[in-house]
């Protein structure tokens, strides 16, 4: 299937470098000292007909669930070492 999308150029030079290049934004940015606003583009691509992005969406949720759980069990870790530490003090007043 073919859609049209807009896109936004960009023309883009920095002080140290001898080289120039133009790149492709899905929104206009502000204009700066080394990049400027050339205009808007309406292109046209190709997606497959039988695109489905739900694999790649459960696979990122699963990434992001397993980082989660690693975080979590770090700081349970953490937790019990402090708990650890203070059990085996000797308290005195």
């Amino acid at each position: 299937m073919k859609i049209k999308i807009t896109v936004h150029v960009h023309y883009q030079k920095y002080t140290w470098e001898d080289t120039s290049e133009f790149q492709v934004f899905s929104c206009k940015l502000d204009d700066s000292d080394h990049l400027t606003y050339v205009g808007p583009q309406e292109i046209e691509i190709e997606v497959p007909d039988n695109y489905d992005p739900r694999a790649q969406q459960i696979a990122a949720l699963e990434e992001r669930k397993r980082k989660v759980m690693a975080d979590y069990q770090k700081m349970v870790t953490e937790i019990n070492e402090r708990i650890s530490n203070l059990q085996a003090l000797e308290y005195t007043t």
